[in-house]
């Protein structure tokens, strides 16, 4: 059935981000999937994929929109659309995307405009108020509820009768319907649909998740996470139930991918991948037994308490040669109040662990939460600095950021300490893991001791990693210089690195006065 198209939009990031964000959209790619296994052919529209070295300035602002123009994605939408289904996944992003919301309403008056992901799921009520070109929002996952949206709609009865949505009422205030539950048959869900997405972009480019190790396609093995960390907002909007694909239907993927795109590296963008250790294993297992050669990595953070001796072997024999654990902080107290069921000497045993099978392991570490002491925020120093001694090859270090959906965001908004959600708030979000900006939450650090608190933190974990593997900084002068990449650091380099000469060329070409209608390629 035509008449439905399914938009991913633009990436918004700051000019000095260290993300690593150009990343093909597997929401989208799985949305698309399950419509086309039910009977439907959706028109599908990857605003970055499809224009990734175009940058557009966000006035007012320090965002930087990369991908396709307002205008150039509405005018991309077929005339015939009659259902369009938008996903807005980051706050940061959510005054850009209305822009977008609002044009296609002006485009096409008489559609119905959806819109879903985690930003639309953390703020629901807000989002229908803010942006009344909206007319449904889809709330947690989002297979089943498209697909019954999509045939409840064209068959002429009432969409505003399923669970999982939410809408405006004839008054103008917000109904929301009872949440749908979590899919648990998630080895029925059909695969993700990629052959109307410019996948071979990001493919021939090396963009992806993780460390650029190839043709690196996505991949999700598990759904969900079972813990309850106060600053992430998976426990309030998908509640903590992890559910894991069986190794089968995952290797079955993987070589559908080597044989269909040549893929050589996988990402796993899973929540938290590695929670049990028999599921690991066999996977790993069936992968050796399989013959397959191909790389993968978990770019995301995951956990380490599964992962021992024997666990990061196999991991190694299988393929996998990056990982992200995520400790977030140094300090015990810390850990504890967040939420954050983490033991520190387990996770130096498994990372020494896999340092020593010769993994380039990253550690995830956030700085500075509302009711941190300084005392606990040196003891993450600390912390930092030893896993480099130890010979954790990166480490991010974010100030600490509260986001719509999370417990600790609700309880700052009961506090008074942040205001409510406005375009304002959404828009400081954006450098959120800029190097020239930061935000403070903390009543002890001002916003100009977080920027420089960053700078020295990196400058003593590379400076301790590099002074006592000094062959490693040979590596990454040599990696620079050739375009190639080892570790996340790299990763983020490189992408600040394309930023600015895409923004150098722009300048070059005096294209500055251009209206964001017109845009300018870059």
């Amino acid at each position: 059935m035509s008449g439905v198209v399914l938009i991913r939009p633009p990436q918004v990031l700051s000019k000095y981000s260290l993300s690593t964000a150009i990343t093909p959209p597997l929401s989208t790619a799985y949305l698309s999937g399950t419509l086309h296994a039910n009977g439907h052919i959706p028109q599908a529209i990857d605003a970055l994929g499809e224009d990734v070295d175009r940058l557009t300035p966000m006035p007012g602002t320090v965002g930087l929109a990369q991908g396709l123009t307002v205008d150039d994605i509405v005018d991309r939408v077929d005339a015939s659309a009659q259902l369009i289904g938008f996903s807005s996944m980051f706050s940061s992003a959510w005054t850009y995307d209305k822009k977008i919301i609002n044009r296609l309403r002006q485009r096409f008056p008489k559609a119905l405009i959806v819109a879903g992901g985690e930003h639309i799921t953390a703020c629901t009520e807000y989002v229908l108020q803010d942006c009344r070109a909206l007319d449904l929002c889809v709330r947690g996952e989002g297979e089943e509820t498209l697909l019954d949206i999509v045939n409840t709609y064209f068959a002429g009865r009432d969409i505003q009768a399923l669970n999982g949505v939410a809408y405006r009422q004839a008054d103008g205030s917000v109904q929301v319907n009872p949440a749908r539950g979590r899919i648990r048959a998630i080895d029925n869900i059909p695969e993700p649909y990629w052959d109307d997405l410019p996948i071979e972009t990001y493919l021939s480019r090396g963009f992806g998740h993780g460390v650029n190790r190839g043709r690196s396609m996505p991949l999700l093995a598990t759904r969900g996470c079972p813990f309850q960390c106060t600053f992430c907002s998976s426990p309030y909007m998908w509640g903590t139930k992890w559910e894991a694909r069986s190794p089968e239907k995952v290797l079955a993927e993987i070589k559908k991918y080597l044989d269909k795109y040549n893929a050589e590296n996988f990402d796993l963008y899973d929540l938290t991948a590695i929670v049990k250790k028999q599921w690991i294993v066999e996977f790993c297992d069936l992968v050796g037994k399989s013959g397959l050669k191909f790389s993968w990595q978990l770019p995301s953070g995951t956990r380490s308490e599964a992962i021992d001796a024997e666990v990061v072997d196999k991991l190694w024999d299988s393929g996998c040669r990056n990982m992200n654990y995520a400790p977030e902080s140094g300090s015990p107290a810390v850990l504890k109040r967040i939420k954050k069921q983490v033991k520190l000497p387990r996770l130096e045993e498994s990372a020494r662990a896999a340092i020593k099978r010769g993994f380039n392991l990253k550690i995830n570490i956030i700085f500075a939460f509302p009711d941190e002491t300084p005392y606990e925020m040196w003891e993450t120093f600390k912390f930092g600095i030893k896993c480099a001694w130890m010979g954790v090859s990166d480490s991010s270090f974010i100030p600490y950021v509260p986001y719509p959906g999370s417990e600790l965001y609700y309880e700052l908004v009961k506090q008074n300490k942040i205001e409510p959600p406005s375009d304002k708030y959404f828009d400081s979000l954006i450098p959120f893991s800029d190097l020239a900006f930061a935000k403070s939450y903390n009543p002890h650090v001002k916003d100009r001791h977080l920027v420089w608190a960053r700078y020295l933190y990196f400058t003593l974990f590379y400076g301790t990693m590099y002074l006592r593997r000094p062959w490693r900084l040979v590596h990454t002068l040599v990696n620079l210089v050739r375009g190639r990449e080892e570790s996340r650091a790299e990763a983020s380099l490189h992408h600040i690195l394309f930023r600015h000469k895409l923004l150098l060329r722009r300048r070059l070409e005096g294209l500055f006065g251009k209206s964001e209608a017109g845009g300018a390629q870059v």
